[in-house]
């Protein structure tokens, strides 16, 4: 059994919506500061992101055909379902390639808020040992 979410078909509109949605309060917390996280934990988050990111960029091309109707005859009830098909598979809101289009925004948003609370950990981190070499040097 696969627990890969992108050839199990798990991606949909609602998990996308959830997801979305969490990843926007987590970037919230990290440009608010208050969510932190050390520095040499970060590398491995992130870099599981950026192989989501890249797989996504190989599918691209195999996400092509869904642009295409499919041909289904030249009867006009062929050429309903075949426009049906094209735009569930492309151009709907929810459709396969909208429902991809947006995981690939939440990746880049989770790497983004990662790379803050990295950074807003480093910060604080500098702003303490600043903070304790004043208070030595001034004893």
């Amino acid at each position: 059994m696969s627990t890969d979410p992108l050839a199990a078909g798990g991606l949909n509109a609602k998990g996308i919506a959830e997801a979305a949605a969490e990843t926007h309060k987590l970037a919230g917390a990290a440009k608010s500061g208050g969510f932190t996280i050390d520095g040499d934990a970060i590398g491995d988050l992130r870099k599981a992101l950026t192989d989501m990111v890249t797989r996504l960029e190989r599918l691209k091309p195999q996400t092509q055909v869904l642009a295409s109707a499919p041909q289904l005859g030249s009867h006009p009830y062929g050429h309903t379902v075949a426009e049906h098909d094209r735009k569930t598979g492309a151009d709907a809101p929810g459709s396969a390639t909208d429902v991809l289009d947006q995981f690939g925004r939440i990746l880049q948003e989770a790497d983004e808020a990662l790379a803050r609370a990295g950074g807003v950990y480093t910060e604080n981190e500098n702003q303490a040992i600043d903070s304790h070499r004043t208070v030595k040097d001034t004893e």
